[in-house]
């Protein structure tokens, strides 16, 4: 279990998460929501480590996240980690070896992901002549190569087209099935509702609600709950269901 308690991170003066506590369950997906800016990427680099919090304290199964805790969790970042000039092979070969991967079991899984996804003629194509959305499917594969007990996953349907989406729902609750922990991050409220058994909601570094959407929905009356996420991911964005 992940164990967020009481975590700020202080740019300046500038709070960009403060004094935010939640958890997440073993086997479950959870979901952190919020407008861009709102926390959600830097609660992630906290959690990671790429970033030190200011206060609080981040713990994974009762125990503080060391270097070796990292080699179970997967990331995908919102802004993508992909090297251009390399072939979606030879990129996977340098991220699995640092996973300390075998080449043979990197080809084998990289063959078996390019092969759900529908992607294996992309194998020795370079990155760089990807398209955004195929890149995203690469970037997913990547963090999820070493089969991670723990996946998160940072805005990961941006840039997908529809059927895209709906490959990679699929993809994330077969992960759950398999036992795996998710976190990922959206605005997206209809992700949101079909993939999440809790959530917390960011605004401006705070959370405002959190818990599963079954309490929440019953704490609020539709409208209400509505307008609550029309405020926190803007108009353009579906709200929850009845």
């Amino acid at each position: 279990m992940l164990d967020l308690k009481n975590v700020t991170k202080e740019f300046g003066e500038n709070k960009a998460i403060d004094n935010i506590s939640f958890k997440v369950k073993d086997g479950k997906i959870f979901g952190l929501i919020g407008r861009n800016g709102a926390g959600k990427s830097t609660t992630f680099r906290v959690i990671l480590q790429i970033i030190e919090q200011t206060k609080g304290e981040v713990l994974y199964n009762n125990q503080k996240i060391t270097q070796d805790t990292l080699n179970y969790f997967g990331y995908l970042p919102e802004e993508g980690s992909l090297i251009p000039s390399y072939t979606v092979l030879e990129l996977c070969e340098y991220y699995g070896t640092l996973k300390l991967m075998e080449t043979q079991e990197i080809r084998e899984k990289l063959i078996y992901w390019l092969e759900k996804f529908n992607i294996l003629e992309y194998l020795n194509k370079k990155v760089k002549d990807l398209s955004k959305g195929n890149r995203q499917k690469i970037q997913f594969i990547v963090s999820n190569l070493h089969e991670p007990d723990f996946l998160i996953l940072d805005e990961p349907f941006s840039g997908l087209d529809p059927i895209s989406v709906e490959e990679l729902k699929k993809c994330i609750l077969e992960l759950k099935d398999q036992g795996k922990t998710i976190i990922f991050s959206s605005h997206r409220m209809d992700h949101v509702e079909e993939l999440c058994d809790e959530i917390a909601i960011l605004e401006k570094g705070k959370i405002i609600e959190k818990g599963s959407l079954k309490d929440i929905k019953k704490k609020y009356n539709n409208e209400t709950l509505n307008q609550i996420f029309i405020s926190v991911v803007g108009e353009k964005e579906k709200s929850l269901q009845s």
